[in-house]
């Protein structure tokens, strides 16, 4: 399925394998299995993308639930928002304003997200900050390697972990708020000019900041 002049897209999925990468055309492109799945309407620019109520009754009395899988080829400039339970998500090169995911495993390279939120979840991956960036872990583990900081962080862990690399040529102040117990600052506090500003937060979860340099994968 092809959609034109998508300006941003919204997504609400359950019980699914979703692959998310870069369209070259200016089109989204989404390609659906079953198709029976998912709901897809498209007004005013936003591209709407839901599981659908009958593949949600079709699983709601089974103990293991069917998978459906969706992959979505996204222009640049098109933001993506949304939440996600019980999913496995593969995203690379797209630009996400709001992801909310629970019961997922989730990878994310070379994308840039402004508000993530994660309860029990395992994601890692690399991440353009350059628009100022949330972070709130319920539960869950994330490791995320930062490619390029030139906006504020604010992250705050409950319960879990977080792991959050930062190019060791940035410029940036780290700040503990509350309880300092939880926080590991390998990083050190002040990176290069500290111009941007990493917020932590740590009630009964684990936040370490390292750094990275030229010589580390990407």
């Amino acid at each position: 399925m092809r959609f034109e002049n998508v300006e941003r897209v919204w997504m609400k999925l359950v019980d699914a394998d979703v692959e998310v990468g870069p369209s070259s055309d200016g089109a989204v492109h989404v390609e659906a299995a079953p198709e029976s799945a998912f709901s897809l309407k498209e007004r005013s620019g936003k591209l709407s993308i839901l599981t659908s109520t009958e593949w949600k009754l079709k699983n709601l009395p089974r103990k293991d639930k069917e998978r459906a899988r969706l992959v979505m080829r996204v222009p640049k400039g098109v933001e993506i928002a949304g939440g996600m339970k019980r999913v496995s998500l593969h995203a690379e090169a797209v630009s996400f304003g709001s992801l909310a995911t629970v019961e997922a495993a989730v990878e994310l390279r070379n994308c840039a997200v402004r508000k993530l939120a994660v309860g029990p979840t395992r994601l890692s991956g690399s991440i353009y900050v350059l628009e100022k960036t949330e972070i709130a872990v319920s539960m869950g583990s994330l490791e995320l390697k930062v490619l390029e900081l030139e906006a504020p962080i604010d992250a705050s862990v409950v319960m879990g972990s977080l792991r959050l690399s930062l190019p060791e040529d940035c410029d940036a102040t780290v700040e503990v708020a509350g309880n300092a117990d939880g926080v590991i600052l390998n990083s050190g506090r002040l990176l290069g000019s500290g111009e941007h500003r990493i917020r932590l937060s740590s009630a009964k979860g684990v936040v370490v900041v390292d750094t990275w340099g030229d010589e580390d994968d990407v």
